[in-house]
């Protein structure tokens, strides 16, 4: 029994200390990807490059004149030819109520702009769908972000709207954070170089963990350091019991 015991610390020892050198490695890299784009954006300034400045927005006006909030963001400023080239067709999602922590799901979106009713008969079913309204333009964008997830796409963020058949897009998503967490799905209008906001939907996912998940969850929350310092701990008290085991021998 005892040797078995101090085989496991020293599987479990082993599995820390490469666990946390990898988590150490990730750590460097991403300071040293950090110092070199802060490097090459003081650079840049330093150059004269104009382009990183943004340009200042200024505008014409006669003596006495003033300008208004209306005078900015007020209907004259609004693309008219851009508006007009926007239809109204519908739209619809699919999302989790219920996910495990750590483990990916997916979600759609479908627009159907063939001249159907819903875009509901493009998704799978299988999740919470939510049906409504945007007015898009020839190519629309779709976005998913999440504090508590991370999410890959699995369809182009970018597509044509097709009048043949419905556009769909997926997303992997994956929780790093348990509890009710909120999804957000965006969809951009682009016309022209100008991406107009269509419509946001915002979905509460619930997001369970299991003691696996727990466990996992523990680890990420460790620093590098202490997750070695564990693992060698461990290692050496296998090793010591398995000295003292032969020992006994």
């Amino acid at each position: 029994m005892l040797r078995f015991f101090s085989f496991l610390l020293i599987l479990i020892g082993a599995a820390a200390l490469a666990y946390g050198g990898y988590q150490y490695l990730q750590v460097e890299q991403d300071l040293t990807d950090e110092s070199l784009a802060a490097s090459a954006e003081v650079f840049e300034y330093a150059d004269g490059d104009s382009a990183a400045v943004p340009p200042a927005i200024t505008h014409n006006m006669s003596a006495g004149e003033t300008e208004t909030a209306d005078d900015v963001f007020g209907p004259s400023f609004v693309d008219e030819e851009m508006m007009s080239a926007l239809r109204t067709v519908p739209v619809a999602h699919e999302t989790p109520s219920e996910v495990q922590f750590g483990r990916a799901f997916t979600v759609t979106l479908a627009m159907d702009a063939t001249g159907d009713t819903t875009a509901a008969d493009a998704l799978s079913g299988t999740g919470n769908i939510v049906e409504g309204e945007a007015r898009v333009s020839s190519t629309v964008r779709a976005l998913v972000s999440g504090q508590a997830f991370d999410v890959e796409a699995i369809t182009p963020d970018t597509q044509r709207v097709s009048t043949l058949t419905e556009n769909v897009w997926r997303w992997r998503v994956t929780p790093t954070a348990v509890g009710t967490q909120e999804l957000v799905i965006e969809l951009f209008a682009l016309v022209g170089e100008e991406a107009l906001p269509l419509r946001t939907f915002r979905d509460d996912v619930d997001v369970r963990v299991s003691r696996l998940g727990q466990a996992i969850a523990i680890a990420r929350d460790l620093s590098p350091i202490t997750v070695v310092a564990g693992g060698i701990g461990s290692l050496l008290a296998g090793v010591f019991g398995l000295i003292g085991f032969f020992r006994r021998k």
